[in-house]
């Protein structure tokens, strides 16, 4: 078990905005956005999260130690494209429902940012993702002395670099914010140059508790109760993924891989655990490819799962990539889960994975978009249960030393601290 959190110093008071966060206890989607405000109220901070309002978000529940607000920007319940990785078609283009809701939403969510500070008084504001929320919280929160962080997680850096509006408005938040965090030297470097004055390097963690190797006992019974489940030879190899089934993940490379990899493994299975817009395309490669019965789209599921899911593969795979229109991760949750789990990992060396994963120590990585080298690369962990074994130990060391959500919180308290006594903080400064 992780050791309990060290008390902060100086608690303080801080409302964070986000567009999304888990819509329930079970949900798998932004759980790092839990997980930090949650770190942080561990730590003892009182920690307020603002999220755009959605039918099924529960907002009184056990899961969390923040406490939850919604704001509210439709009167009508059917329709609420605003937050919740809704706003983005396949994550490449902006929704057209998304750009009809953008101006409701920003005035009702810089409407309760006020309500909240005039109620509760915040030491400082944190907003996650450059865009949208960073300038609707640098004109909503603009009260002396109260700091601002933003935190930058990918899409929303995608979207400031693609339009001359978009790098407007991500620089006067820019200009505006007491500190910049992104979850990649790739995220850090794109902030400079949008005008991010010494953007800081902050990670993601994982629950290395949850998310753990399990032991041979445990592992058959949930391998059992997965190929039951899914139809699958509890004998055969399994290759795992995790994530929405859209284009920076790289499924249509993985789904590529494996006739490649069928040629050296026959029976080996491909999961993919996720839902989105990209299904049926997934399951045409496979078709077309003859490795159709080998594919296995089993959908989204509960966050609580997914750790025998890990532990129950022989490989965890994340094979994001850069897609056509220059989006891609910051850095994956499935990554972190996976090396926590103890599985071996193939990965993409794109954006902040190799900041993560360092090459045959923790995992394997290869360049994005080479279904050969993945092919490749998977097999070899598949020949050779010695170098799975080694790897898999590397990646649950380097998850227990270096990424548990206890230290990424430590890191945001370390930003706080500073803020609060840089002269820097001054919202005057223009």
């Amino acid at each position: 078990m992780t050791a309990p959190s060290a008390r902060a110093a100086t608690p303080r008071r801080v409302l964070h905005l986000a567009t999304t966060y888990p819509l329930h206890a079970g949900a798998s989607d932004a759980v790092f956005i839990r997980e930090i405000s949650e770190g942080l109220a561990r730590r003892g901070h009182e920690v307020d999260v603002l999220v755009p309002w959605h039918p099924d978000l529960q907002l009184n529940r056990d899961d969390t130690l923040a406490t939850l607000h919604a704001f509210r920007y439709s009167p009508y319940r059917s329709w609420h494209p605003w937050g919740y990785a809704q706003g983005l078609h396949a994550d490449k283009k902006l929704r057209f429902d998304a750009y009809l809701a953008a101006v409701p939403a920003a005035l009702s969510s810089a409407a309760n940012i006020r309500r909240l500070m005039r109620a509760r008084r915040y030491d400082l504001v944190h907003a996650h993702w450059l865009l949208p929320n960073a300038p609707i919280m640098a004109a909503a929160a603009g009260a002396p002395g109260t700091p601002m962080v933003i935190s930058c997680h990918g899409s929303g850096v995608y979207m400031a670099e693609r339009t001359a509006w978009g790098r407007r408005l991500a620089a006067y938040a820019l200009r505006r914010a007491a500190a910049t965090t992104g979850c990649s030297s790739d995220l850090v470097r794109r902030l400079g140059e949008l005008g991010a004055d010494a953007p800081t390097w902050q990670p993601y963690g994982v629950d290395v508790d949850t998310f753990a190797p399990m032991g041979p006992d445990r592992r058959a019974a949930e391998r059992r109760q997965i190929a039951e489940r899914h139809h699958l030879h509890p004998d055969s190899p399994w290759v795992l993924a995790v994530g929405r089934l859209v284009h920076k993940k790289g499924f249509e490379t993985l789904v590529g891989a494996l006739p490649r990899l069928r040629l050296r493994h026959p029976g080996v299975q491909l999961l993919i655990v996720g839902a989105g817009p990209l299904a049926a395309e997934l399951h045409a490669i496979a078709s077309q490819s003859g490795v159709a019965e080998a594919l296995h789209l089993v959908g989204a599921l509960p966050h609580r799962e997914l750790p025998a899911y890990y532990g129950a593969a022989d490989a965890v795979t994340v094979p994001s990539v850069r897609d056509a229109s220059g989006n891609v991760d910051g850095l994956p949750n499935t990554l972190l889960e996976g090396l926590a789990s103890g599985t071996p990992v193939v990965a993409s060396a794109v954006a902040g994975i190799p900041e993560v994963l360092r090459h045959e120590v923790d995992g394997l990585l290869v360049p994005p978009g080479d279904h050969e080298q993945l092919a490749d690369a998977l097999a070899s962990l598949l020949d050779n249960e010695a170098l799975a074994g080694r790897l898999g130990q590397g990646a649950r060391a380097r998850a227990i030393a270096d990424l548990g959500w206890d230290r990424v919180a430590a890191g945001f308290e370390e930003i706080y601290d500073r803020v609060s006594h840089d002269e820097r903080a001054n919202p005057d400064r223009r």
